[in-house]
């Protein structure tokens, strides 16, 4: 049997940046990480670093990952080369598992739908959008699940960096009637676009390919999943698009970003804050006045 090759990236970095490189990595498109140490059987030569491996179903989206990396991180040492692997086409689905909260379940296509009393995304990653299976994904889904609970979702709602759709998907599901999920990834819009079909909430949630300072109107939930870095460019437009009293769930961001986050939204009042696995999700209101 012939074996199957997968384009992908070689990282070698300090073990404090692996958790994040790895976030990076999906990010940009990877459809799996693996991440090797000294104590694994092929790990790299010297105890002071990790080893990432990345595989990409393209060499495009390899090679644009390879380029937004080394730009961002010229310190690190990374080498393009194809990943050899028996059956990586179909192996890297094995690096999903469901994601179940309280009467709320993610599932990709490729898992059993049946055994789950309460309600069941199902949710392809495409280009490795994610599934809600990241701890980030998760905390938005564990407040949106309370919130539900509780009679708190609004009518509508705006989700930033939309990736998969998992969130606005999820968002309506639980109760919300229309969400907008944007995202500046023309995939990530048409994965969106094809989750929310899939799901049956084609007709109730909007994909743009857009940033928060292309939109107007405000929001009485806004959900937003992405980076400090990324914030740090529009947590202003953010805030715009909240509606005064309105809530904003913000993940991304590690615990010791804490007060560079809360300090982008000044405008907000924490009104409940969650960690899991190293990783911030904050419940904001933004103040009436």
């Amino acid at each position: 049997m012939d074996r199957l090759s997968a384009p992908g990236l070689i990282v070698t970095a300090h073990p404090d940046a692996a958790e994040l490189l790895a976030w990076d990595l999906t990010d940009l498109g990877a459809v799996a990480v693996e991440t090797r140490d000294a104590t694994t059987l092929s790990g790299p030569s010297r105890v002071d670093a990790v080893v990432l491996i990345a595989g990409f179903e393209e060499a495009s989206a390899r090679d644009a990952a390879l380029l937004v990396l080394s730009t961002d991180h010229p310190e690190l040492e990374i080498c393009s080369q194809d990943i050899v692997d028996d059956g990586w086409s179909e192996g890297w689905k094995k690096f999903f598992a469901p994601v179940e909260l309280d009467g709320l379940r993610v599932i990709t296509p490729w898992m059993a739908s049946t055994g789950f009393d309460g309600i069941t995304l199902v949710i392809d990653p495409g280009q490795a959008f994610g599934t809600g299976g990241h701890a980030t994904t998760r905390l938005v889904l564990e407040y949106l699940v309370r919130m539900a609970r509780e009679g708190q979702i609004p009518r509508r709602v705006l989700d930033v960096g939309a990736g998969s759709g998992v969130l606005a998907i999820g968002a309506v599901r639980l109760g919300a009637e229309q969400a907008l999920a944007v995202d500046i990834d023309e995939l990530a819009t048409r994965a969106v676009e094809e989750n929310a079909a899939r799901n049956g909430v084609g007709k109730s949630i909007e994909a743009r390919t857009a940033v928060p300072a292309d939109l107007d109107g405000q929001w009485p939930l806004a959900l937003a999943n992405i980076q400090l870095a990324v914030f740090a460019d529009c947590a202003a437009d953010i805030t715009r698009l909240v509606a005064p009293g309105g809530r904003l769930i913000v993940s991304g961001i590690l615990l010791e970003q804490k007060d560079d986050c809360l300090n982008l939204f000044s405008g907000f009042e924490v009104e409940e804050l969650r960690e899991r696995e190293g990783w911030l999700g904050l419940l904001l209101r933004r103040k009436a006045s």
